[in-house]
Formats: C-alpha cells, structure tokens, sequence
C-alpha cells in the first residue's frame, strides 16, 4: 500500500521513495525528543512506556501499542499497549475480533517501516464510514476519529504491528505528521528488534534451570515474546505421561510453545499466557488458570505473571497440576481451607474441572443465580477480587 499522489519509479522502493518533510524547530526538537526516548527505553525498566507516553502527547494518539500477532489465525500473542481501559486487553485476546481487525488487518499487509492511516488527511470521511460493525462499534464508543499504523518486522511466523489510534476530536492524521511517523518507522523497527533479541538471550539463562529443577512440582516458564523459556525436569516427566499436552516447536530457534492435542484448549492457553504478558507489563500479577483434560486426564496449568526489575526479564510462570478424573475431590478438606459449607465447597471443586457457573448450575440442578451465589460467597469469605484468582488458589490447595 502507497501513499496517494507521491510519484514511484520502477526501479525503487516505497520506502525509498517517500518525501520526508524538513523539521525544524519545536517540530524538530520533539522529533528528537521522540527518538531519544525510544532507544532509553533499551535501559529503562519500563518497556516501551516512556516512548509510548511521548507519542502520545505529540501525536495526540488515543490508545494503541505494538503487538506481536500470529498469522493463521491472526492472533495477538504478545504486546505493550497504552491508552485501553482497565481489562480491555484481556477482554481484546480472548475474543475474535483480532481476526476481523480492520486495523491489524491493514498494517499486516504494508510493506515494513511503512506507516499509513485509514483517512490520510482526508476530513471529508470518518473512520466509522471504512470499519466493519464490531470495530464501528468500539469506535463508537472510545470517539475513535483515525487510525495509523505500520509492520515492524515479520519473524518465525509471527507479524510485529505498531498501531495507535486518534480521538475525533484531533481529526485525521494529517499528511505530515503521518511523514514524521515515517522517519520514525526505522528506529522503531531497531528498538524493537534489540528488545526482542534481549528477550531472546536472557532468557537462555541456565542458573534458571538448575533452580527450576531444585523445585519438584512441574513448572514451565515463558519469556516476554510467549515462547516457553525453561522447563524443569518434573514437567518434562508429566508432559511425556500426559496423553493430551506436549511441547511443540524448536529448542533450537528459541520457539518452543506448549500446545494441547484439542485446538480449542491450545488457543486457550495462548490466549491465557498473552493476558499474562500484558498483565507483567502493567504490574498485574492477575493469575490464568486453563484445563487441559483429555482421556480421563485433567491437567490444571496455573499461569502467573513474572515481574522482574527489567521488563525484558519479564515472562509468565505456569504451575501444572496433574488430577486423577476418576477420584472425587476432597470436599472436607475445601471447607476446611475456604471457610464455607459443603454446597460452596461442592461448587469450588467443579470450578477446579474449569467449570463455568452456568455449567455448575447445569450439573448440579440449581439455578445460575445460585450457583453464582455461591461463588461470590466463596470470594466474600476468602478475599479475592476475581474469579480467576479463586480458582488459582483452589487448584493449588487440591494439587
């Protein structure tokens, strides 16, 4: 995709040939600005925020980020975003719409370091006339007046996108500052790529290792990008018994992803270890709990944000718990750790085999009403905000 009205010999490239505006000034002295920050934040311990911080300010973005989006599907598996309400991503990874992304969709398919908006200056258009019902509706909703965007680098089957959209209220990008995102576009690419080559080589980090197996429950830790870091020898064992989970990909290139032989459940997992990476770059230690069962086999993975002082260090740690389908869980020994009767105590256990509560009402004969009475008495008596968290500390206590 090229910009309108910029001429394009035969013998050269898009990138090559976009017009670049001459700064100067305050524009200049913000440009500068903006390019400084990006590569501090190689040495800061905060990701991408600063930079995202100093975009947003000077090119009065709304939201946005740069994620990392597998192709077939295209699904989001890792990212740094700004400007999102509280749990918009975690809503964003668990629901289609990354596929039907009219935005992603766009930017995926530029040619790299490429910046280009859906309106290019045109105010005669609103971006709610181009988009598809459900993005219209988000739109809608946040005042969402254009869109820019650009492919950073496509790697191992993975497309990086750095997208940011604009409040109505600022009107379209204009033809210029989309040229500015262009002289940009080279050093996001480098920022990015120096980060993820960090991520890449902390993580092959063998003192790790050696502590992971000094702990005998079985743990897998993944690194910022999703792919599976280290694996101690105890979920190495289980994943060799167990009929339905697995690790797929290269030690190698660094690629190695846990997968189950039920696609649905290894979109689950994927989906619950990106939520986590998000969750690590906020300071969001929000757990994911998926289950794995597969032939009498129930496998409970416990994910975890990882935290650490340097956000390339950050990553997800996944506890997996093996559970024997034919034995009943203990129920007294629920009430004796949660504090609540044997009804809550029966639906705690049904929530450890990853029952919804409409499945629980189903299995049990109840209302939905009660049933979810019963969970919110379960988080009341035991001080947990979520039911994500519930669960996690019930699998632990069983496991």
């Amino acid at each position: 995709m090229t910009y309108p009205d910029v001429p394009i010999s035969p013998n050269s490239t898009p990138e090559t040939s976009l017009p670049f505006p001459s700064l100067e000034g305050e524009t200049l002295l913000a440009y500068n600005t903006l390019v400084s920050t990006l590569y501090r934040c190689l040495h800061d311990n905060a990701g991408f925020q600063p930079f995202f911080d100093s975009f947003q300010q000077h090119f009065k973005a709304l939201q946005g980020g740069i994620l990392g989006l597998s192709t077939n599907p295209q699904r989001m598996v890792y990212g740094w975003t700004f400007g999102y309400p509280e749990g918009f991503e975690e809503w964003y990874i668990n629901s289609d719409l990354p596929e039907r992304d009219e935005a992603l969709t766009r930017y995926v398919q530029l040619p790299p370091r490429q910046f280009d908006s859906f309106l290019r200056g045109d105010t005669s258009r609103t971006i709610l006339d181009i988009l598809g019902p459900k993005s219209r509706a988000w739109a809608e909703q946040v005042g969402m007046g254009d869109s820019a965007g650009m492919l950073v680098t496509r790697k191992s089957g993975t497309n990086v996108v750095f997208m940011a959209n604009r409040h109505k209220e600022f009107g379209p990008y204009s033809a210029d500052e989309l040229l500015q995102m262009n002289l940009l576009a080279p050093h996001i690419e480098n920022a990015v790529a120096l980060h993820m080559k960090l991520y890449e080589t902390r993580s092959d980090n063998q003192s790790l290792a050696m502590a992971l197996n000094h702990v005998k429950k079985p743990i897998i830790v993944f690194n910022a990008l999703g792919n599976i870091a280290q694996v101690n020898d105890a979920a190495l064992t289980l994943l060799d018994k167990s009929k339905g989970l697995s690790i797929s990909g290269n030690p190698i290139s660094g690629n190695q992803q846990l997968q189950s032989a039920d696609s649905r459940i290894t979109r689950k997992l994927q989906d619950a270890i990106t939520t986590c990476i998000v969750h690590s770059h906020k300071g969001l230690l929000s757990p994911q709990t998926v289950f794995a069962i597969s032939r009498g086999e129930r496998i409970a993975v416990c994910l975890t944000p990882l935290i650490a002082e340097s956000a390339e260090n950050n990553g997800v740690l996944a506890e997996l718990f093996g559970f024997d389908a034919s034995l009943d869980p203990d129920l007294p020994r629920l009430q004796r750790l949660f504090q609540c009767t044997p009804a809550e105590a029966a639906v705690a256990a049904d929530l450890t085999e990853g029952l919804s509560a409409t499945e629980i009402a189903d299995r049990k004969q109840i209302s939905i009403h009660t049933a979810r009475q019963h969970i919110k008495n379960l988080l009341a008596k035991n001080g947990y905000r979520k039911q994500t968290e519930l669960v996690s500390k019930l699998v632990r206590a069983l496991g």
